[in-house]
């Protein structure tokens, strides 16, 4: 897939995600109101988050692929690390809210009224989200977008609450277990705890210039050394904007070669690395073979 087509279906999965969040957000307004549950309005507030964070994400989304201009020479991929790194504290907040509330649901508990309602809304939003997740986690593997991943973290976890919103009314209102309510939230907001320390592990590590896996890094450098006549490979250094890598390393081959041959092979080093590697920036130094390494990785 090429980077055109990657940008387009990252921005069709961001819209994706602002149209769910206000319709979930609409549907458990009503919910809340009808039913009284404290899990309802702990979903309702979780989904006005996602709208929060939806239209963060389709900003940072639609600026992460603008072109590369005179003033941002390697290109704007690292807004996409700075809108997740702001959804994740906002996500970060919401989770805390929840705790609080789940807790005061576990001392307090709170009678349901109109179940029925609370029912078919949970039902709604678990089919709604599940479909929004397929897409994401799609959208992911063909771009490895960081902000739709963040996104669709917070949606999995969206599930899980759903889900126990749910069992929440179903056994509140059968068992008459009203602190049920508190229990599925502690478990929603402790798990989106767990799921942003992850993203901002990894907003953190796009934004600071962190390597690229050390698996990519030993690919690129067998790449380099397959190609006829290079020596050595030396000072390799990468990073990743967006869902673009950068790539630069220094070959070395025999010092009487011409110059014009030595282009001729960083050429094809380039070409096969384009080819692992689509729409990647690579720099190649070429230098005189004078030390005594090999050509070990």
């Amino acid at each position: 897939m090429d980077i055109k087509t990657q940008n387009k279906w990252m921005l069709f999965a961001s819209f994706a995600s602002i149209t769910t969040a206000l319709l979930l957000v609409v549907l458990k307004f009503i919910a809340f109101f009808a039913t009284g549950s404290m899990a309802m309005l702990s979903s309702l507030f979780d989904s006005i988050q996602d709208f929060m964070t939806a239209m963060v994400n389709i900003v940072a989304v639609r600026q992460a692929i603008v072109p590369a201009d005179r003033q941002h020479r390697f290109g704007h991929g690292k807004a996409q690390g700075i809108g997740s790194l702001i959804q994740a504290c906002i996500i970060v907040m919401a989770a805390l809210f929840l705790l609080k509330e789940s807790i005061g649901y576990l001392i307090l508990g709170k009678e349901i009224k109109d179940i029925g309602v609370g029912i078919w809304v949970s039902c709604i939003a678990i089919i709604l989200t599940l479909g929004l997740l397929i897409l994401q986690n799609w959208v992911v593997k063909q771009t490895g977008s960081l902000c739709i991943k963040t996104d669709k973290a917070h949606y999995t976890g969206d599930i899980v609450m759903n889900i126990g919103v749910l069992l929440s009314l179903l056994l509140s209102s059968s068992l008459g277990w009203m602190w049920i309510d508190g229990v599925f939230g502690v478990m929603v907001g402790l798990y989106l705890l767990w799921a942003m320390w992850h993203i901002m592990q990894d907003a953190f590590a796009m934004l600071m210039d962190k390597e690229l896996p050390e698996d990519v890094r030993i690919k690129i450098k067998k790449v380099a050394l397959s190609v006829p006549k290079v020596l050595n490979v030396s000072e390799l250094k990468t990073r990743q904007a967006g869902n673009k890598f950068f790539i630069q390393f220094i070959v070395q081959f025999d010092g009487k070669m011409t110059l014009s041959l030595a282009h001729k092979y960083i050429d094809e080093i380039e070409n096969k690395l384009a080819t692992l590697y689509p729409e990647s920036e690579i720099m190649i130094h070429a230098e005189p073979f004078i030390t005594q390494k090999t050509r070990s990785i």
